[in-house]
């Protein structure tokens, strides 16, 4: 079996922003739920052998727990683009898509969790579809991170070669750099004013966070970034917490229950007519092999799972 997993709230915003100026004939917003079904269809017509999952997101109170402020710098959607969530999801479910949630976590972890216990009961391979970096940690020789085109950023497939490049570091040693590299996007600041080379290697050389604090003296660094790496040890400590992706006991995840005049009421009330439910649901419940379901050889992952 091979699974194709969708970070969905990172899914819904893009779409939003991608069509945002459709609206219905009555002026409701529509382009979240007409972007999202759309792309969702378009994989799945590219990756037929796999078998697909909507993850979302939960509150996580225990991230805030470690930092109040915790991804407190991102934009707020209106109430009108927000409430387009539940029909995304309504429609899903109708379409037979099977989605994943639990209260108290956020997709990376839950979608973290699946992807290891799949590996795990044998599953020939896993595509992670999202432009959040955390999921940059999981690549290995069975799961593929696909990062989507955004704006002039064209799509890509991670390999560990893609991350090293991107970060100096290899997947396994993803999350402990980036806790001392931090992350503007979650408002999670780093270590100031060190350039990143110095902390990739540094993090390359001794591995973990623990690692860095007790050989700190053998790296060649100006008075100045030991100093800022010293000082900062408790804020990468808990930057570890909220960015090393954790294992969830139980994720529940709902089948679907495919129901074409259902899936067609949730559409209507967008005036949404260029989908149809029955061919979403036949597409979504095919498992046929077709062309170009898998990502090309030279971008197949390594590493992780071994």
């Amino acid at each position: 079996m091979k699974y194709f997993l969708i970070d969905g709230f990172n899914l819904a915003y893009r779409a939003h922003n991608a069509n945002f100026e459709l609206k219905s004939a009555s002026g409701l917003p529509s382009g979240m739920i007409y972007g999202f079904v759309r792309t969702v269809l378009s994989l799945k017509k590219k990756y037929r052998g796999y078998k697909f999952a909507v993850v979302w997101d939960k509150y996580s109170q225990e991230k805030r727990d470690i930092q109040p402020d915790y991804k407190a710098g991102r934009t707020s959607l209106a109430s009108t683009v927000s409430a387009q969530v539940p029909d995304i999801k309504a429609c899903m479910q109708h379409m037979g898509m099977e989605q994943c949630e639990k209260e108290g976590y956020e997709a990376d972890d839950l979608i973290a969790t699946l992807a290891q216990a799949y590996v795990k009961d044998g599953s020939e391979h896993v595509i992670i579809y999202s432009n959040d970096k955390d999921f940059l940690q999981l690549v290995s020789t069975k799961v593929t991170v696909f990062k989507p085109k955004v704006g002039n950023s064209p799509e890509k497939f991670y390999d560990e070669e893609a991350v090293r490049e991107l970060f100096g570091v290899p997947p396994q040693k993803l999350a402990c750099f980036r806790s001392f590299d931090g992350d503007a996007s979650d408002n999670i600041t780093g270590v100031s004013r060190v350039p990143r080379k110095v902390l990739a290697s540094m993090v390359d050389r001794f591995e973990t966070i623990e690692g860095v604090y007790k050989w700190l003296g053998e790296e060649k660094l100006t008075e100045y970034q030991r100093g800022a790496i010293l000082e900062a040890k408790e804020r990468v400590t808990n930057n570890y917490k909220l960015i090393k992706l954790q294992t969830v006991p139980d994720v529940p995840c709902n089948p679907g229950a495919p129901d074409a005049k259902q899936a067609a009421e949730v559409l209507s009330k967008y005036d949404i007519k260029s989908i149809k439910p029955e061919d979403a649901i036949d597409l979504l419940g095919s498992s046929l092999n077709i062309r170009y379901t898998e990502p090309p050889p030279k971008l197949q992952t390594i590493s992780l799972f071994e």
